[in-house]
């Protein structure tokens, strides 16, 4: 892929190609051709829904013609042609610079250009039939502040301002398209002021009118540009003017166009966003409970099941994927307590905060830690990582209004999070598991789904809720077995979906709700049995948690494993004399002894003597 970049940003040596590049096609005649199929196929592909699509395939083919990429035209930081580095480069209002010609063009701006308010207001639009209105207000409005030939629509591309023009338009739609990852990126619906013909009629698999010597493109072709082997500058004056807006989400521009910190969100993430929906799984994030000694082997590969109570010690992988060395990167870790509706930065707890001793080449990684903390939860945890540098800055210290976490996790490739410490079930026993959900920014009407459709079908499990979530709630697959003065005792069936709906939060309310899963001895040693907890609010997704169950066979067990009775509080090996006895509903695996004993067991007085306090 290559990168367009802002025209101010361009090096002494990449003028020169481009002022080449733009004579060469110049003398032979293709700008001429261009400027001709653009007036042959104007009255339709303006004042419509093609009108992005078009332009881009438009300035694409252009750009494969030129040679090198086309830089793009910033206007609400560039908002003068008689400075450089524009005056000697495109000859200002009265000159042509470097090009072999000498377009057309004002004496005086015959407009106002757009600034950053103009631009937040088209990226907060939720759809594309609102978004294209850009073409009426951004894109006009350049075209008639340069004037001249760029406000004669049957002459524009004859001033190569035209396609750095039309690429930050292009850049715009990318940004909107990036943020808004759900909404359909192309409709033919009508809106105020689009032309009666071809324009608004086209379908999304209605091949476009073709620019020179192209073959025909349906507009779906064009909705991902980076199919087409580019990709923009990262734009942080846009990112910090929507920041300091306080704007409800976040806003991803791109990516940095020299170091570009990435902590992967799978084994797939190579940076593009948004990632994986499944974004808690980052491979770059691993557990160790002691410190590796020195030598040692310490990559994800050594991940470690957290031990509760004690201290643990975490890693972070992180990878330069620019161009150019990484300098004077930090590392900030964080945790938070597992809930459906995580809110960044309201629910997390940071944990501690590292520098890299050094640079981080172009495409190469470095480990940084040991993050060290205690955990308390017993069945859950969430981490977060957090890599900054002055080149490539986070997203996440910019908010200022909570956002879903996810949304931080899924957009900058800075952050990363690992849930850690599945929960272990002994075969034909059972295991707590705990989750919290959270209100809205205001009250709302909630709904909570359980899928435990990848559980064995003759699992079970109970689920222990507010009172106020079942009165006057629509029950789903749920069969209520008791209920004290706060609380009712719901049960469901492995290989089923439940769900709860109707039920109203205050904003920012909290709530808790306590499972307790049993696993029939058929269950399969290893395999890992994902519970999906999906939160909606006023009918919206509001958010998600997988819990990760592992079913355990205690006569399959790994050298170091221990086995826990709940009922007797000791801990013993799987070989021992009384383990047999057990009852399997009060049995409870341990990854290590060091896990049993942090957890409040004591160790059996014939098979681990040695850790029996009495």
């Amino acid at each position: 892929m290559y990168r367009r970049k802002d025209f101010t940003k361009l090096i002494p040596s990449e003028r020169t190609d481009l002022a080449n590049a733009l004579n060469r096609l110049w003398n032979d005649g293709t700008i001429r051709r261009y400027v001709d199929d653009h007036r042959a196929f104007a009255r339709r592909v303006h004042r419509g829904s093609i009108f992005l699509p078009w332009h881009r395939y438009f300035v694409w083919r252009f750009e494969l013609a030129l040679g090198v990429p086309i830089p793009f035209w910033d206007w609400t930081q560039s908002r003068s042609l008689d400075v450089e580095p524009w005056l000697s480069f495109f000859g200002g209002r009265s000159g042509k610079g470097r090009l072999a010609w000498p377009p057309r063009r004002a004496s005086t701006p015959g407009a106002v250009l757009p600034d950053q308010r103009a631009l937040r207001n088209a990226l907060d639009k939720p759809s594309f039939t609102t978004f294209r209105n850009i073409e009426t207000a951004s894109h006009n409005a350049g075209h008639n502040w340069v004037g001249g030939d760029m406000a004669d629509v049957d002459n524009s591309p004859i001033d190569p301002l035209f396609y750095l023009h039309h690429c930050n338009i292009d850049r715009l739609w990318a940004i909107w398209e990036q943020n808004h990852p759900d909404a359909k990126h192309y409709s033919t619906t009508r809106i105020p002021g689009d032309r009666a013909d071809g324009a608004a009629t086209l379908a999304v698999t209605t091949p476009m009118p073709c620019v020179w010597k192209s073959p025909p493109k349906a507009p779906r072709s064009m909705l991902d540009h980076t199919e087409l082997d580019y990709w923009y500058d990262r734009d942080l004056p846009l990112e910090k003017d929507w920041h300091a807006a306080k704007k409800l989400t976040g806003l991803w521009t791109g990516i940095p166009g020299g170091a570009n910190l990435l902590i992967r969100d799978s084994d797939t993430d190579a940076g593009r966003h948004p990632g994986v929906e499944k974004h808690w799984a980052s491979p770059d994030i691993w557990v160790r409970n002691n410190e590796p000694e020195e030598g040692a082997s310490n990559t994800s590969s050594d991940h470690e099941r957290p031990i509760v109570n004690r201290q643990n010690h975490m890693y972070v992988n992180v990878r330069n994927e620019g161009s150019e060395t990484a300098d004077d990167v930090s590392v900030t870790a964080y945790r938070c307590d597992p809930a459906t509706t995580m809110l960044w930065p309201n629910d997390f707890t940071k944990f501690g905060d590292l520098s890299v001793l050094g640079s981080i080449p172009a495409g190469q990684s470095t480990a940084v830690g040991p993050f060290s903390w205690t955990p308390a939860i017993a069945e859950h945890e969430w981490l977060l990582a957090v890599a900054d540098c002055p080149d490539d800055p986070s997203m996440a210290p910019m908010f200022r209004v909570a956002v879903p976490h996810g949304r931080l996790v899924r957009f900058d490739s800075t952050v990363g999070q690992r849930n850690v410490m599945p929960i272990q079930v002994a075969l034909d026993g059972t295991a707590p598991a705990s989750m919290g959900m959270r209100g809205g920014i205001q009250p709302t009407t909630n709904g909570l789904r359980l899928d435990a459709g990848l559980l064995p079908r003759n699992a079970a499990l109970s689920v222990r809720v507010p009172l106020s979530m079942v009165a006057d709630t629509e029950l789903t697959n749920l069969r209520e077995m008791t209920r004290d003065a706060c609380l009712a005792t719901l049960r469901m069936n492995g290989g089923e979906v439940a769900s709860i709906d109707g039920f109203q939060m205050a904003a920012r309310a909290r709530s808790t709700v306590r499972l307790k899963v049993w696993f029939p001895a058929t269950a399969k040693h290893g395999e890992r049995y994902p519970l999906v907890a999906t939160q909606t609010q006023d009918g919206e997704l509001a958010g998600r948690i997988t819990i990760e169950l592992v079913a355990v066979d205690d006569r399959q067990s790994r050298e170091g494993e221990v086995h826990g009775n709940t009922r007797s509080k000791e801990v013993h090996t799987a070989d021992c004399v009384f383990w047999g006895k057990v009852n399997p509903r009060n049995k409870v695996p341990f990854g290590s002894l060091a896990e049993g004993l942090a957890n409040g067991y004591d160790g059996c007085r014939f098979c681990l003597d040695r850790y029996d306090t009495g």
